[in-house]
């Protein structure tokens, strides 16, 4: 019995620092790709106030030298409350895709977005209970966002991007933007 007992909490000991083991290895490897990200976002000069990085077990992630989501946090430029960017599949220092979505303040009063017959989001919302259409351009590597055709902010880009979607959300005016091959933002 007590060598039952002895070769049992061996067993159990052995598969506690294998599970152990593989915590750390789990979490070095999140940091891993933390770094590809932030090594990638230094060489396009993008200041990060946080990396989120997708694609669980990141041990796998790491082995294949590649982080196929990540979410990126930007400081929001004045008339903004939101800047992120999502990095798709980056891969020795590339990446497949990078789409920007930067959310405009909406004008003051009450707002309510306007949802579809689904319920996703339009480019429309009641403000004060009249119903207005957002829009953007982009003119160079200048983002304006309009409401009813009147001015409600722009941004200036650092890399031209192409204008794909504009959105108005419980959080403001979502502009989305998708950079061109492997682009900076």
């Amino acid at each position: 019995m007590k060598k039952a007992l002895i070769a049992l909490t061996a067993v159990l000991s052995a598969i506690a620092v294998a599970v152990g083991a593989l915590f750390i290895w789990e979490y070095r490897s999140k940091a891993q790709l933390e770094a590809q990200v932030e090594d990638y976002l230094g060489e396009c000069n993008v200041k990060s106030e946080n990396i989120e990085v997708h694609g669980r077990p990141f041990i796998l992630s790491a082995i294949e030298d590649k982080v196929d989501l990540t979410y990126v946090d930007l400081a929001p430029a004045p008339g903004t409350n939101k800047d992120q960017i999502l990095i798709h599949r980056l891969s020795n220092g590339r990446a497949d895709r990078l789409t920007r979505f930067i959310t405009f303040d909406y004008p003051q009063g009450d707002v309510r977005p306007v949802t579809d017959a689904d319920g996703a989001f339009t480019d429309k919302a009641r403000l004060d209970g009249k119903e207005v259409t957002f829009t953007a351009s982009m003119k160079g590597k200048t983002l304006s966002a309009f409401g009813n055709k009147r001015s409600v902010g722009e941004v200036k880009l650092t890399t031209k991007a192409e204008l794909l979607n504009v959105s108005a959300t419980d959080k403001g005016i979502v502009a989305e933007l998708e950079y061109p091959g492997n682009g900076c933002s």
